[in-house]
Parts: C-alpha cells; sequence; structure tokens
C-alpha cells in the first residue's frame, strides 16, 4: 500500500499516454487515445450473504483468502483477529504478537515470543515454526516463509516450507549477492516478486525479481531507472503479466507500466500526472489502479475510485468501485480492497473476473459506513422561541463525513423570505465532527439582496446541500421543518419581533416599513416599504394600539374625517398586515389627539388615551373585545393637556407599575407621565428641550431588542426622511439616550403622516 502526498486541485483524468500493444519500451500515444473525462459510477457489486462478517470502521485489513481475512482493530492496534468468510466466526490472536496475511493463500504469519509462526487458518493447524533469533523475515506466500539468516539484512534469501520432517529450506538463487531491503511484494500461482536494492550510499539501484517457488529460482527482474522507484512504489503480478508503478519527472506524476511476461514487450504504460501515488493490482486480462487517501480527501480525482482498464486493448475503462482506500494480494485471480461503492458502501471487496472476463465486485464485509456522502442525524427543533433564545439558533447536521462544499437554505414558507449560507467545515480536531450553521435570525428581506428583516414567526423549512470535494458519490440533499415562535411587539405589524413604521404618502397609499436592528452590527436600518394599500386618504388620524383584541399581532384604529372610528386588526403577515375594518364607533372628532400602546390599567392589555379641544384627557380601557374593543371613557386628567402638540405612549419605559406617556409641548420641550397602574399619571418630569426638530414621535417597542421599549423620531428634510431612535435606559430620571441614526433606505416619496 502507498501513502497520498498533499498536491494542488488538478484537473480530472489527468491522462498523458497510454499504450495497449507489444512494444520495444514505453510508448507515448495523445490523450485523446483513451479520454480524459471521470470514470461512470461503479457497478453495483454482488453482495455476500446476510450473514457475512462485519468490519469495524477504520478496521485495516492485512489478508485475504478464500475462506476468510485478517484484520486490524482500528480502535485498538493490538487486538488482531481472523474473520471467517461463511459465518462471520472470529479467531483473535494474542496481544504482543505481530500478524501479517501470506499472500494468495488462507495462511497467516504470527510473530511472537521469539518465534515465527505459520498457521494454517483454513485448517485450523500451525505449518511450521522457526525461531526469530536465527532468521529476518522478510514476508510469505501461501505456506513459504522466506527470510534471510544473517540478522542484519544481508546474505542469502531463504525459503522455508512445511517438510514430513519440519520446516524444509532452500536457498533463492538468481539473486545479486549484495541484495538489500529484500521483501516480498506480490504473488501469482506458485510465484513471488520481490523488491531489493543493490549498490551503496548515493550508487543505490532498486530492483524487482520474480521467483518460482518450487525451485526457489528466479525466472525475471527488471531494474529501475534512476530517479524512477520510490518508496511508494507498487506492484502486481499474474500469470501473464508483471505490473509495477515508477515515477515520471522527477515527481511530476506516476506511471503504471504492464509487461507481458511471454513477449517481455510493454503492454501498457500509463501516467497519472499530480498524483503522489497508485496502487496497482491484476486481475485476469485486466489491471486495477487507483490513488489511496481519497476519502478524506479536499481535493477530486477520478483515481480516488478504483478504475480497470482491459489489458488487451478492447473495451472503455471500468468503475470497480467509486472508493477505494487499501488493497490487498488476494487468493486465486483476484484482488482485495477495503473501498465502497454508493450502492453497497463501506467494506472489503474482492475483485474478480466475472464470467465475461469482466472485474467484478463482491463485497465480503461491511463496515456500515456509507461510500457517499449522508445524513446520520441533525439538531434540528421542531419549535423554536427566538424571543427567548435572543433570536439566535443553532443546528447541527453530523455528515457521515464533513469534507464537502455545505450551504443551507432557510424559508419561511408563509413569507417567502429566506437565507442562504455557506457552512464552514469543522476543526479536524473536532470530535465528533458536525457540520454547524449558527443562525442570528436574520432573512433576507423579501427577497432583497443586501436588504435584512428579522425572522418572523411561522413555518421554516430547511434545506442542506453538500457537494463533496474528492468527487466520491453525489450531492447529499436533505431538508426538514421547524417553527418559529416570538411574541409580537408594539408596531411589530409582519410578526418578526422587530418594530415596523406605517407611513401615509400624499395620495393615500400606506406603507409598511421594516426597521431592523443588527446585533452583531450595531446598526439598525429602515427597509425599504412595501404597500399595505390605498385609500387611507379619508382619514385624519391613523394611531397604533397594540394588540387590542388577543388575536397575536398589533392593530391599529383609524378616524375617518366624519369622526367615525374604525379597527384594523392585525394579521402577522407584512405583505397584508391588515384584516378589513370594523366599525368602532362616532364622535371621535372631539378629540385633538390620540395615542395607544400603553397597558395604563395593569391588565395586559394596550388602551387609548385622547385629549379633548378643552385640554382634558380621557382613558379609553381595552377590553379584548374586537366588536366593542374600549371600555367607556373615563377622565383621567381634568386639563391643561391642550399645551402639548405630541402625545405617545411608550409602553413601560422608566421601569414602573404601568405603561407611561411622553409629550412634548408647543415649544418643544419633551415631558414623561409615569403610569401608576390605575389608569393615572405621576405629575410630569422634564426630559429635555428640542424635540419640536421631529415631525412624529412614535413609542415603537423594543427596537434594539435589549428589553427595554425605545423611541422613534422622524423628521424629513428637502423631502428626505431622517429617522432616528432614542434607545430606552428604564430609568425615569434619564429615560433615553442619544439619538442614533437609522440607515434608511431612500425612495425618493415624502409622507404627510406616520402611526
Amino acid at each position: 500500500m502507498t501513502h497520498p502526498r498533499s498536491t494542488a486541485r488538478h484537473r480530472l483524468g489527468a491522462v498523458v499516454a497510454v499504450v495497449l500493444m507489444a512494444t520495444a519500451g514505453p510508448a507515448v500515444l495523445p490523450a485523446a487515445a483513451v479520454g480524459t473525462g471521470p470514470f461512470p459510477a461503479a457497478a453495483p457489486a454482488a453482495t455476500a450473504d446476510a450473514t457475512a462478517p462485519a468490519l469495524k470502521p477504520g478496521d485495516s485489513v492485512s489478508g485475504v483468502g478464500r475462506t476468510g481475512f485478517l484484520s486490524r482493530d482500528a480502535a485498538d492496534p493490538d487486538v488482531q483477529r481472523w474473520t471467517r468468510l461463511s459465518d462471520g466466526a472470529v479467531t483473535a490472536f494474542p496481544a504482543g504478537h505481530v500478524v501479517s496475511g501470506s499472500l494468495d493463500s488462507d495462511v497467516v504469519v504470527v510473530q511472537g515470543q521469539g518465534t515465527v509462526t505459520l498457521r494454517d487458518m483454513e485448517a485450523g493447524r500451525e505449518l511450521f515454526s522457526l525461531p526469530l533469533s536465527s532468521v529476518q523475515y522478510a514476508g510469505a506466500v501461501g505456506s513459504t516463509l522466506f527470510a534471510r539468516t544473517d540478522l542484519a539484512g544481508a546474505g542469502p534469501l531463504d525459503l522455508y516450507s512445511p517438510g514430513p520432517d519440519g520446516p524444509e529450506r532452500r536457498t533463492a538463487t538468481g539473486l545479486p549477492a549484495d541484495a538489500d531491503g529484500l521483501s516480498v511484494v506480490a504473488a501469482a500461482d506458485g510465484e513471488a516478486m520481490v523488491e531489493y536494492t543493490t549498490g551503496t550510499g548515493t550508487e543505490r539501484t532498486a530492483h524487482w525479481a520474480i521467483l518460482d517457488l518450487a525451485s526457489a529460482t528466479v525466472t525475471s527482474s527488471h531494474q529501475f531507472e534512476e530517479g524512477a522507484w520510490t518508496e511508494k512504489s507498487d506492484y502486481a503480478l499474474s500469470a501473464d503479466h508483471v505490473a509495477w508503478t515508477q515515477e515520471w519527472g522527477g515527481g511530476s506524476g506516476v506511471t503504471v507500466v504492464v509487461l507481458d511476461r511471454a513477449t517481455q514487450k510493454t503492454r501498457f504504460n500509463y501516467l497519472v500526472e499530480e498524483t503522489g501515488s497508485l496502487n496497482i493490482g491484476l486481475v485476469g486480462t485486466w489491471i486495477t489502479f487507483f490513488e489511496p487517501g481519497g476519502f478524506l480527501s479536499q481535493r477530486e480525482s477520478s483515481y480516488f475510485g478504483l478504475s480497470a482498464w482491459n489489458l488487451a486493448g478492447t473495451g472503455a475503462p471500468r468503475r470497480v468501485l467509486d472508493h477505494a482506500a487499501s488493497d490487498i494480494d488476494a487468493a486465486g485471480d483476484a484482488h482485495a480492497f477495503l473501498g465502497g461503492t454508493v450502492d453497497g458502501g463501506e467494506g472489503l471487496y474482492r475483485v474478480a473476473p466475472g464470467p465475461d472476463g469482466v472485474p467484478t465486485a463482491t463485497r465480503l464485509a461491511a463496515t456500515g459506513e456509507p461510500t457517499q456522502v449522508t445524513l446520520l442525524r441533525h439538531t434540528a427543533p421542531t419549535t423554536v422561541d427566538l424571543d427567548r433564545t435572543g433570536g439566535k439558533l443553532s443546528i447541527d447536521w453530523e455528515l457521515s463525513r464533513t469534507n464537502v462544499n455545505m450551504w443551507i437554505t432557510l424559508r419561511n414558507t408563509r413569507t417567502g423570505e429566506s437565507l442562504t449560507r455557506y457552512i464552514d467545515q469543522p476543526a479536524r480536531d473536532e470530535e465528533p465532527q458536525p457540520m454547524r450553521f449558527h443562525w442570528d435570525g436574520t432573512l433576507k428581506w423579501q427577497g432583497t439582496e443586501g436588504s435584512w428583516t428579522s425572522a418572523s414567526a411561522g413555518p421554516y423549512t430547511w434545506v442542506i446541500s453538500a457537494a463533496p470535494l474528492n468527487g466520491i458519490g453525489p450531492t447529499l440533499k436533505a431538508s426538514g421543518s421547524f417553527t418559529v415562535t416570538r411574541k409580537s411587539g408594539a408596531h411589530d405589524y409582519d410578526g418578526d419581533g422587530s418594530p415596523d413604521v406605517l407611513a401615509r404618502d400624499p395620495s393615500g397609499n400606506l406603507w409598511l416599513q421594516d426597521v431592523h436592528h443588527h446585533p452583531g452590527w450595531r446598526d439598525t436600518t429602515q427597509n425599504p416599504e412595501s404597500l399595505v394599500g390605498g385609500g387611507w386618504q379619508v382619514y385624519d388620524r391613523i394611531e397604533a394600539t397594540g394588540n387590542l383584541t388577543g388575536g397575536g399581532a398589533p392593530e391599529v384604529v383609524a378616524r375617518d374625517r366624519d369622526g367615525v372610528l374604525w379597527l384594523y386588526q392585525g394579521t402577522g403577515h407584512g405583505k397584508a398586515p391588515f384584516t378589513a375594518r370594523t366599525r368602532i364607533g362616532g364622535g371621535w372628532n372631539t378629540y385633538t389627539l390620540l395615542t395607544g400602546g400603553s397597558d395604563l390599567t395593569g391588565d395586559g392589555r394596550p388602551d387609548l388615551v385622547a385629549t379633548d379641544r378643552s385640554g382634558r384627557l380621557w382613558l379609553y380601557r381595552s377590553t379584548g373585545s374586537a366588536s366593542a374593543p374600549f371600555a367607556a371613557r373615563r377622565l383621567i386628567g381634568s386639563g391643561g393637556w391642550q399645551v402639548y402638540d405630541q402625545l405617545t405612549a411608550t409602553g413601560n419605559i422608566a421601569g414602573g407599575p404601568a405603561g407611561d406617556l411622553v409629550a412634548r409641548d408647543k415649544d418643544g420641550v419633551l415631558w414623561l407621565y409615569l403610569g401608576k397602574g390605575d389608569g393615572t399619571f405621576a405629575p410630569r418630569t422634564k426630559i429635555g428641550g428640542g424635540w419640536q426638530r421631529y415631525d412624529a414621535l412614535i413609542g415603537s417597542g423594543d427596537l434594539d431588542r435589549d428589553g427595554k421599549p425605545d423611541l422613534y423620531a422622524t423628521r424629513q428634510e428637502y423631502g428626505t426622511l431622517s429617522p432616528g431612535f432614542y434607545r430606552g435606559t428604564g430609568a425615569w430620571q434619564t429615560p433615553f439616550r442619544a439619538v442614533e441614526d437609522v440607515d434608511y433606505v431612500q425612495n425618493g416619496r415624502e409622507f404627510n403622516l406616520f402611526a
């Protein structure tokens, strides 16, 4: 097995040349000769019986025979086990032993307690043992063990096989006397392929050789060109072919070379650019190869899957597995791979020629992990109260892997307002590693780019899209739903928990302007207006009242020019914030000022106050009934209120027992009236002068979401609306902080009334 190195993202199918012919050496053909597009998805694998054994995720496999396989536990590397394929029975090896598979067989090699032992797992018996004090282990093929008697790794290579009186020893012939670093790298049909080097220092040269096991004789060998061999070189052997990988051009790519053993001519020469290593296998008349390390890679490569090319030069290349992690020389004319397919998931697969000779994958054991990106679980709630969470919500999506480009879209299905965000990958050292979205409770206002609004109450959907960065498997798409609840405040006509402004233009059109405070940005924006409707020029007063009738959304009353007062109940929907009007009654033209929204009586419902032409102040207590929203009026101020030209119900801005009023006199001085809770007020307190510069003062409610009501103020200068707001302090001595700007999206329209 080879190990990938980090490389830059590169184009798919970076094929430079391939030749499928008998030649004297590597040939170069145009890339168009084989095509450079990605391979099709892997064909469905043949799945073993339902009783087939399982692998734990992350387990490694070092031996695959006809009847079982050898694996190492991912969580505890000291735990190694042989699993029988027929029934999943497990044989565990003692801790402290080094266990490896003998190539092409059901034999395992156990090193421990001073001996090296070959054990036939199919027969359930020991073949023979050798003392480690006298040999240096170099590999095993079937029931043959390779070792060197020189513990320094020099000297001849010996082959040990079972005999009637113990292990029989033969010395390999045909290897150079200075062969160093000998190890068995592949096997097939009674033959073994070994890798070694010769020379010393900078004059070292790499080789491979093929030994016949029966005669212990080298039958063929190959010397790598200078710079072509690396420690990542991989090998494969069959009765008809020998294959290996080598570097090309000083690390610019990896070449797969296949030699026809009968003709000693190069049959296949295939270069893959910009990859660190390739693992190869021979399956019948096909060469298979893949780039390891792709499952968690941050880049895409068409070679992360297991590909197969026909050495006969016919047919298109095949995708055998959608992902491969490691390979094992399996018994017979087969190869084994840890990897997976989109249909079959991750596990151990045997790849062997099918009835038509084409390599076919059969799953021997499953890890239970998906090959494609899947959603394992999520933490999206069924309901979230954004008032209780401070307008915020965090959602985790646990994916089978996180090397993805992931996007989330939240949508209010009632209003259509939405938000799409990219979700960053988690830190590599996090366990577990969820994809996490921190929502600040904002959406794109009416789909307008660059304009934001608080999320209103109602039904929501979430949709995620996670595209694998490594190209393994399709893009994951998943969705769900939840419900947002929040209390609708004063002037909150669209149900998003944030105040809105109602403005009438000279033509009688009423507009809703959404005001949004950005907690993270520490600024406030008033979005472009949306039309409520026309015909509002029939009214000379339009006043916000808060939620009079208990319907869940704030309402307004409007007085026509005949003195009839009308009620517009709220819907909580910004595009149609009011129902059809309901007549309250006549005679309201006796009043010069009206204001509502403060609970003055302590019953939890907002009330209405009015000043008549004699300067008296009247209280209309809310009843909660839509048909008769006010009780009979009650005198709460015997005179003197005619000095005011603005009267504004602010809610409880001073921390007292009830809602309050602010009143501006004709000299521009603003006064505070603290509510006592019985419908009356404490003596007035001066707030300050200079308030005559404002056209309108509106008790907006909690605009900055700090739990205290604020005051919205606006004026028009040269046809330009210039709004601002005063944060409530909660202290009656200084109820407001200095004015702060509201970022108003200019529309060039003039207004003659604000409610």
